[in-house]
């Protein structure tokens, strides 16, 4: 079934979801960024139009869905106007800057009925796949542990006097004023997904938060999430370990899932270099005594993700993940920030939206 889109930003993780339009055979009839140069080799590519106004992509009636991969400031005012012109969306995480405005982004493509993803793509990993699919023989759940690590250099010792993580004396940062927040959102975000994914909603939480006080953004965030699975315990840490992680690459993120029949543990490999690294799996079995490894050749989750999108978009419904992931994952990290403000544990409510 035909699909066609127009892409609205052409930064790092453009390529990622050139790759997996071009991987299913879509139509890119649009691409739009501010910077040409950037936009020009995927015009190119793809024989796409390109705009400096992502407007010109809601008027042409033959887009069926944008692809929104801009900042997350940005989230907002494009989803928006996206949906309003009647266009589906995949968005890049985070969805918004807040728990509010993602909710009011998916209140709006529920009302004007267009299919709306959040691209948190990490749930198409292969190896989180299986873990999902073998959740069932490990038992009931009774306690997890989900973390990010992940290594961003020297960021705790004095502030960086330039560059990503420096803050000017009169203005935010570069990554607040990419991404509206520090470790949390940027790396904490996938991991409160996968959480999500694969345990439900947690019904309350207490959290702590390290941000330096010449800092306005956070290097970690810890929390104790409950579930009907069982408690959840969650880190998003940034660091400057060099060789620690699966790969002893710096990067260390995985979870561990134990149940009263056994455990699954996930070994992820780098968001950036799925195409030639893969995570690893073990299912423990008690009833047997015996470990399995699942060892997945490299495959793009953001291929997988696409591929799993597109056509249920072709046909004008949402498929089988939600239009609230992405509200699900910023509520959770609303509750975070002000459980660790107010030093105190919360009850989340999840007054979810309607059309």
């Amino acid at each position: 079934m035909p699909y066609t889109v127009g892409v609205i930003g052409c930064g790092m993780i453009a390529p990622f979801h050139f790759s997996a339009l071009e991987k299913i055979g879509a139509s890119v009839r649009w691409v739009s960024d501010l910077n040409q140069e950037l936009a020009a080799p995927w015009c190119d590519r793809f024989g796409a139009r390109y705009t400096p106004n992502y407007r010109d992509i809601l008027h042409d009636p033959a887009v069926q869905a944008v692809h929104v991969l801009t900042y997350t400031g940005h989230h907002r005012e494009i989803c928006l106007a996206a949906i309003e012109a009647g266009k589906a969306v995949v968005c890049e995480k985070t969805l918004a800057r807040s728990g509010a405005e993602a909710f009011e982004i998916v209140s709006a493509a529920l009302r004007r009925r267009v299919p709306f993803y959040t691209c948190y793509m990490k749930r198409f990993i292969p190896a989180v796949e299986k873990a999902r699919e073998l959740l069932p023989k490990i038992g009931p759940v009774v306690s997890s542990y989900f973390r990010s690590y992940q290594k961003w250099g020297p960021v705790w010792g004095p502030q960086p006097s330039s560059g990503f993580f420096h803050k000017p004396p009169d203005g935010p940062s570069e990554v607040i004023r990419r991404y509206g927040g520090g470790m949390l959102p940027m790396g904490g975000s996938h991991i409160l997904d996968l959480i999500l994914f694969l345990l439900g909603r947690p019904f309350r939480l207490a959290a702590w938060m390290v941000e330096p006080p010449d800092r306005d953004y956070d290097l970690q965030a810890t929390a104790i999430l409950e579930t009907a699975n069982g408690p959840v315990h969650f880190e998003a840490l940034a660091h400057p370990l060099e060789r620690i992680g699966f790969w002893k690459d710096g990067w260390d993120e995985r979870f561990e899932i134990n149940g009263l029949q056994g455990r699954l543990d996930l070994y992820s490999a780098p968001w950036n270099e799925v195409t030639h690294k893969a995570s690893l799996l073990v299912h423990y079995d008690n009833q047997t005594g015996c470990a399995t490894e699942y060892r997945f050749a490299p495959a793009s989750p953001f291929e997988r993700a696409i591929a799993r999108f597109a056509p249920h978009i072709a046909r004008g419904v949402q498929g089988e993940q939600s239009a609230l992931t992405g509200w699900e994952v910023d509520h959770l990290i609303d509750h975070i920030r002000l459980s660790a403000r107010e030093k105190q544990m919360l009850t989340i409510s999840w007054n979810e939206p309607h059309p």
